[in-house]
């Protein structure tokens, strides 16, 4: 028997080879169809309007590989341009060199972390071959995120009676500034919760970024007016950590509640209380339950000499600054339905944190530093991303020719065939009757016509 045994591949050869040859069978498949499209195209196009000037081969990297094909170029003679109809009808910049979903990919590495050089080895890791440089990746990510925010869309505002907004600020390291950091200022807005499976998540949930130099609030209400009909009786709920900026909030809109996060009050005290088990837990219960002027007491109670001694300055000025915010520690709810709100399903403010630690991780992490355009472009990639939406080039290609030209139909492309042509069948040489009856051709049929 031993003559007869052979030496397989392992599980990961086969499926290596299996990925190839898949790759190998795709770049194939995918440049049959580019290319018969393109002659369909050529066949069924506008005659009057598009020349055909040349065909030119172009290679585009895919998920599958590299795609050569070729496809024509036409003189369009309406608008005085050299255009790709199988460009236009893919809603696809040939000039690209990468396919929309392969570049949507290598954004999404990039969002996720932890570098865009890391992004680079895995993209390569997965298709078998260096697809793009790290520095590739980031410029593709912040053309793409400054592409999407040109756009305005318009999806109908939507009505709603509350909203909450949970605002944060994240700084970062700059470099080749003048500064040393920056705090991006940033708010996510939702309309409640809802039910997913074990899960509860935001509903409708939506992201903003302050980019311009003026005040936060003003910037932040321009957006709202964009997403949401709003008037003098919508509430606005705002959680925040207690920064002097986001409490301006209550300025700004008719009808608002400020809260203050739980997470970082809780944070704070058990910094100080932490030794005091029976205090903290105090306090702890009066902050779950919304009671402000127990864990007001409670907290004024404590002899200062039980807070650590390096702390007691500190110490004192968080008192102070409890003191301020009494107000700010109530249950929004209450408010709410003081004002005949419906409250069911409302839950407890505070889902800022856990969106900021995504962000810091991606951001921070490492000791990284920043330009300014390079982290406004990361930052708006991440909530595009938290948001379910894609920063990729066919879907804004699409969205540039809605916005401001219409997009171009296939139908628009090819010539519009209102009759059959008989040619010589009912003994008519249309030539001689259309536009070009007075062309060099035409006059020599007239002569032969005699």
């Amino acid at each position: 028997m031993s003559k007869f045994t052979t030496e397989f591949p392992t599980m990961k050869e086969l499926e290596t080879l299996l990925f190839r040859t898949l790759q190998e069978q795709f770049a194939a498949g995918m440049a049959y169809i580019l290319e018969a499209l393109d002659e369909y195209l050529m066949h069924q196009r506008d005659h009057s309007r598009f020349r055909l000037k040349d065909q030119r081969e172009v290679q585009i990297d895919t998920l599958f590989g590299t795609v050569r094909f070729k496809r024509r170029l036409y003189q369009d003679r309406v608008k005085g341009q050299h255009v790709y109809l199988l460009d236009r009808m893919l809603a696809f910049d040939g000039r690209e060199k990468l396919s929309p979903f392969l570049e949507e990919i290598a954004i999404e590495f990039a969002s996720q972390g932890p570098s865009y050089r890391d992004s680079a080895k895995r993209l390569e890791a997965l298709l078998g071959y260096r697809v793009l440089s790290h520095e590739a990746i980031r410029d593709k990510l912040i053309t793409r995120v400054e592409q999407a925010s040109t756009i305005v869309s318009k999806a109908t505002r939507r009505s709603v009676r509350v909203l909450f907004v949970e605002v944060d600020g994240l700084y970062t390291s700059l470099q080749r500034q003048r500064q040393r950091g920056m705090e991006n200022r940033m708010a996510i807005v939702h309309e409640g919760w809802e039910q997913e499976g074990d899960r509860v998540r935001l509903r409708s949930k939506r992201h903003y970024l302050h980019t311009t130099k003026g005040e936060f609030w003003e910037g932040f209400g321009d957006f709202l007016v964009r997403h949401y009909d709003m008037d003098e009786n919508t509430w606005i709920v705002v959680n925040g950590d207690g920064a002097n900026w986001i409490g301006e909030c209550e300025s700004y809109f008719h009808r608002c509640i400020y809260t203050l996060d739980r997470f970082h009050v809780a944070r704070e005290l058990r910094r100080f209380l932490g030794q005091l088990p029976e205090t903290w837990q105090t306090v702890r219960q009066a902050l779950v339950a919304f009671e402000a002027d127990i864990l007001l007491a409670t907290v004024e109670s404590v002899p200062e000499e039980k807070i650590l001694e390096e702390h007691r300055n500190e110490w004192r000025k968080y008192v102070a600054y409890l003191r301020r915010h009494r107000r700010h520690l109530i249950d929004y709810r209450k408010v709410l339905g003081e004002a005949g709100i419906d409250t069911t399903g409302m839950r407890p403010m505070g889902s800022a944190e856990a969106q900021m630690r995504v962000m810091a991780k991606r951001t921070k992490r490492g000791g990284y530093s920043w330009s300014v355009r390079g982290v406004q472009a990361m930052l708006r990639a991440i909530m595009a991303r938290q948001e379910g939406s894609r920063l990729s080039g066919q879907a804004i290609a699409k969205k540039q020719v809605l916005q401001p030209n219409p997009m171009v139909r296939v139908k628009d492309l090819l010539r519009e065939v209102k009759e059959q042509a008989k040619g010589y069948i009912n003994g008519t040489i249309r030539l001689l009757h259309g536009p070009y009856q007075s062309s060099p051709t035409g006059l020599a049929l007239k002569a032969l016509r005699g």
